[in-house]
């Protein structure tokens, strides 16, 4: 099987655009740049509306791209345009980025989100010349994927903006979390994607606490003796992967939004405001769920998680 075997209509269109694009500036390759203004050209997959809703305008990307490259000189036939190796390392990433997520296709959505992960190119520059940085890209695009779509697969008009998520019972801000907490909420999609869940719970933003890597996290989970691969294995263990189609969509769950209210009445009474990961960590530690029972078992209640807290902030 071939790399463009996976990709569905829209991601070869986009292909095709970002080598109509190279061919605009005279460029004999087709670099991450062209991609990324093939993806804005797309004009209706997931990546064109995450990139038109954070206001990257295909006349100003255009402009970024002479003015940091230039125009060739000459003409190249379309047969000699060929791939850069960061091109080729961007579907290689948006590949993998769809596996994780557990999708069986590459689309618009995975080619952006390898253009945030590879994240050294002169596409991924000028995203941030934009304005527009590339958390902000990836939080939008898993953001996106997590409303269960409606009606053919489209998207309520609120899931661009990703400001709130809530039920009928609690809304949660997303603006009170920090950049640390808001890439483990996107991890958290992930994990959820791997289980084949149809919700985001608790337990997927614990395994993706520990994913993370956060080295203050990671520090108080060793403070209360918990081995890291242990409690991932556990976790694993008492939630195995669901078995069955793949869900359309991942949602939040009513649970991992109580968690995340829950976290933000603890930093309130740490006189943060802001959600940080040890508040997540805490919240989830008093939750009655998988993740709670788990670190119970291993030792890492909610009071000595706080009181570890306590310790190493004093």
């Amino acid at each position: 099987m071939g790399p463009f075997d996976r990709f569905n209509d829209r991601a070869k269109r986009t292909l095709a655009l970002a080598q109509d694009e190279a061919i605009r500036f005279n460029h004999n390759y087709i670099g991450v740049e062209h991609l990324l203004l093939g993806l804005i050209r797309e004009g209706e997959g997931v990546a064109a509306r995450v990139l038109n809703s954070l206001g990257v305008d295909l006349a100003k990307a255009r402009t970024s791209v002479e003015f940091i490259i230039g125009r060739g000189d000459s003409a190249t036939a379309p047969s000699e345009i060929t791939l850069s190796p960061r091109t080729k390392q961007v579907i290689e990433l948006a590949i993998d980025e769809a596996r994780k997520l557990g999708h069986s296709h590459v689309g618009t959505e995975h080619l952006l989100l390898g253009v945030v992960r590879e994240g050294q190119s002169i596409g991924a520059g000028i995203l941030q010349s934009l304005g527009v940085s590339l958390e902000q890209v990836r939080h939008q695009v898993i953001a996106t994927l997590g409303q269960r779509a409606s009606g053919g697969g489209a998207v309520p008009p609120r899931a661009a903006s990703a400001e709130f998520i809530g039920t009928a019972n609690t809304a949660v801000p997303l603006d009170r979390l920090d950049g640390g907490s808001k890439r483990v909420l996107a991890r958290a999609y992930w994990e959820a994607g791997r289980a084949n869940e149809e919700e985001v719970m608790p337990h997927h933003l614990l395994l993706a606490l520990v994913a993370n890597e956060e080295v203050w996290i990671r520090r108080v989970l060793t403070q209360v003796s918990v081995d890291l691969t242990d409690l991932v294995a556990r976790i694993d263990a008492a939630s195995p992967p669901r078995t069955g189609p793949r869900p359309l969509g991942i949602s939040e769950s009513r649970a991992l939004m109580a968690a995340i209210a829950r976290a933000g009445s603890l930093a309130a009474g740490r006189n943060s405001a802001l959600i940080r990961n040890e508040h997540l960590l805490l919240a989830i530690a008093a939750d009655d769920g998988v993740a709670a029972t788990v670190l119970t078992g291993v030792g890492a209640t909610p009071q000595r998680i706080s009181e570890t807290l306590d310790r190493m902030s004093g």
